[in-house]
């Protein structure tokens, strides 16, 4: 059994009329304290409030535990608010705020989003009508991100034949690829779908008894979120809501360099598309490497046309780079049991910082 590491942190418990007290929204950010105040600003001024949120801190200086007290303070609100400074990582601050929270139903954001009235109740009344309990994860709608013209790069994928067309956004294609959000139309009720994003998504608190984000990603953590709807997938049904709707408001800071970017969406693409379709069939193995071609060929027709700019010259390379390596040494990672590895570093239910 993994050591359970304690978490310095604190919890403000807020009031408890008008909330929906089974349902948790956990926030990991990284130096991003405006965001993390308009995202919380949000929650509070929903007519729908979590019973709890739950920011989880990666920066290593903790500034934002102050800061978030200073927010706090004085403001009637309804959520219990729970701060943990953790190591940082995208899926290990995930993780982490699997341990810290209490609701049955845990909503992940990205800090840099936006939920809309309605959002938890929606999704919390998707769990609550499916008596089954097939659900295990249910998706929001990236409004801002759906319904409008996608990428010239993307149409020209298409028209090669490089990813089906006829497959779904959020559904799985055998390249280890789904269609960008901005192809999928406004919906009302739910949707079956293969992938949700991890930033604006919510599970089952019994989804991580056998499972949790895989700590194989680092770093900016590309496709965490493809890797661990596929593994959920095994055993849970994954939906998304079309009535939960959110904004992502892209932050502009925050990613590696364009080198590190390129390599990163490769060989992570590579890891998740061996772990969950090892028997790919040739025309899909051919597909996969020829996508990747194809980025790396796009990358330098950009370079070439603009060649004082660099990004796309590193980018290639990045993407080159990766390439290589999967075929050289390809990633493997083997992963742990699912247990409890963390605890905050407070009693429930008490007020306090704990260094």
């Amino acid at each position: 059994m993994p050591e359970v590491q304690m978490l310095a942190g604190w919890r403000i418990a807020g009031g408890r009329i008008g909330r929906l007290e089974d349902c948790s929204a956990i926030i990991p950010t990284y130096n991003r304290l405006e965001m993390v105040i308009r995202l919380l600003e949000a929650i509070a001024g929903l007519p729908d409030q979590p019973g709890e949120v739950v920011v989880v801190d990666g920066h290593p200086s903790g500034a934002l535990s102050e800061q978030l007290r200073r927010w706090a303070e004085g403001k009637p609100l309804r959520f219990d608010l729970v701060y943990a400074h953790s190591k940082p990582g995208l899926t290990r601050q995930r993780n982490a705020g699997i341990d810290t929270s209490s609701g049955d139903f845990l909503f992940y954001f990205d800090d840099d989003t936006v939920p809309k009235p309605g959002y938890f109740a929606h999704i919390r009344r998707v769990f609550a009508e499916d008596t089954a309990r097939r659900i295990g994860v249910v998706g929001a709608c990236i409004v801002n991100e759906m319904d409008h013209p996608i990428a010239g790069r993307w149409k020209l994928r298409l028209a090669l034949g490089l990813v089906d067309r006829n497959i779904p956004p959020m559904r799985y294609y055998r390249t280890c690829t789904s269609l960008p959000r901005g192809l999928m139309k406004p919906f009302t009720g739910t949707i079956d779908v293969d992938i949700v994003a991890g930033g604006a998504s919510a599970w089952r608190r019994e989804v991580f008894r056998t499972e949790r984000f895989s700590e194989y990603f680092e770093g900016y953590s590309q496709g965490e979120d493809v890797e661990m709807s596929l593994r959920a997938a095994r055993r849970w049904k994954l939906v998304c809501c079309g009535d939960a709707h959110i904004l992502h408001l892209h932050a502009a800071g925050g990613r590696p360099l364009h080198f590190a970017r390129g390599r990163m969406d490769v060989v992570n693409k590579y890891f998740i598309w061996k772990r969950h379709t090892p028997d790919a069939e040739p025309e899909y193995v051919r597909k996969f490497w020829l996508d990747i071609a194809f980025q790396v060929a796009m990358e330098g027709v950009t370079w070439l046309r603009r060649p004082w700019s660099l990004a796309p010259a590193a980018r290639a390379g990045g993407l080159a780079f990766g390439a290589v390596e999967c075929l050289v040494r390809p990633p493997r990672y083997e992963e742990p049991p699912a247990a409890r590895r963390y605890v905050l570093g407070c009693p429930q239910g008490k007020a306090g910082i704990v260094s």
